[in-house]
């Protein structure tokens, strides 16, 4: 999300909230140690609400904008907005940034959990409480927690510059030419996010992509630039630039 009115926060903090509440419900049904488990989840929400706004950057960009379109910092979620890549903190929208993630890993943990759970019991007593079955139990936990982690690049998308018109079309244009140029990164890079679309710096007719790239753990990698060709259909070359570098200079 790029941007969001005063009440669409409002009602997404209450169902946030709501879910929140159910969420919290269920894990005291299950264990006596609920109110730890809520504590813990809330810390890393809060921490998580903090890290993307460091790590998701869209930077003020001009595709489709009379001059400058602010950009903004943190996902899903804005938490910094206005000018210079969302300079300007918002507390209200870092909160219920901050509650998405605590849904999501309460829903998460509540699912491992019930994984967890059904393995054990299909286990007799003497090999449920054996010192290999914690191992086992915690190599499943790391497994079931780890590998969605480490590849949500391939089912969430990135927040980035949203264009419309023909700069919209160049970009997708371009998208779907990443694969020509992503094996010239250092690491595998699973996704890509536009973040603007200029004219090209050779001062050849046509218009420069440049996407924001992401390895596993949506970790930041760099940026990619593609130039178009005038149709904008085609790339005529690009690469790759390392996260403190610039397309544009």
């Amino acid at each position: 999300m790029s941007r969001l009115e005063s009440w669409q926060a409002v009602i997404l903090g209450v169902a946030v909230i709501a879910l929140v509440v159910l969420l919290a419900i269920w894990w005291r049904q299950q264990t006596r140690r609920w109110g730890l488990v809520l504590i813990v989840c809330a810390a890393a929400a809060l921490l998580l609400s903090w890290w993307s706004g460091l790590v998701f950057q869209v930077a003020d960009y001009r595709a489709g904008c009379d001059g400058l379109c602010p950009g903004y910092r943190g996902a899903p979620i804005p938490t910094f907005q206005g000018e210079a890549a969302g300079g300007a903190f918002t507390p209200g929208m870092f909160l219920v940034n901050a509650l998405v993630y605590l849904v999501l890993l309460l829903g998460w943990s509540a699912l491992v959990r019930a994984v967890l759970v059904r393995v054990e019991y299909s286990q007799g007593p003497a090999e449920r409480y054996s010192v290999g079955n914690t191992w086992r139990r915690a190599f499943l936990s790391a497994i079931l927690i780890m590998i969605p982690v480490a590849l949500a690049p391939l089912y969430l998308p990135p927040p980035q510059a949203h264009v419309r018109g023909d700069p919209q079309r160049i970009a997708i244009n371009a998208q779907r030419e990443v694969y020509m140029y992503d094996q010239l990164a250092s690491v595998p890079l699973l996704r890509v996010g536009l973040e603007d679309v200029r004219p090209r710096r050779d001062g050849q007719p046509g218009m420069r992509v440049c996407l924001n790239t992401y390895t596993l753990f949506y970790l930041p990698v760099g940026h990619m630039y593609l130039d178009m060709a005038p149709e904008g259909v085609h790339s005529t070359g690009g690469g790759v630039l390392p996260r403190q570098a610039s397309c544009w200079e």
